[in-house]
């Protein structure tokens, strides 16, 4: 958790948007709810967000 409002959370895009068939984006794993409510939501919620996406790449590129 971060105290304050000095911290910005970089979004987890990658440029590579294209949404499979539940609605995930095939580059950064965000579902097409976050990736509209991004700027909406909460900085701990960019946080969990982003380390979900960001373990799920690291899973992909172990599994391939």
């Amino acid at each position: 958790m971060f105290i304050g409002s000095t911290t910005t959370v970089i979004s987890p895009c990658i440029s590579q948007c294209k949404l499979d068939e539940d609605d995930n984006c095939l580059g950064c794993y965000r579902s097409a709810a976050e990736i509209s409510d991004w700027m909406r939501k909460s900085e701990d919620e960019q946080i969990a967000i982003s380390i979900r996406c960001k373990k799920e790449i690291a899973r992909r590129e172990q599994n391939s």
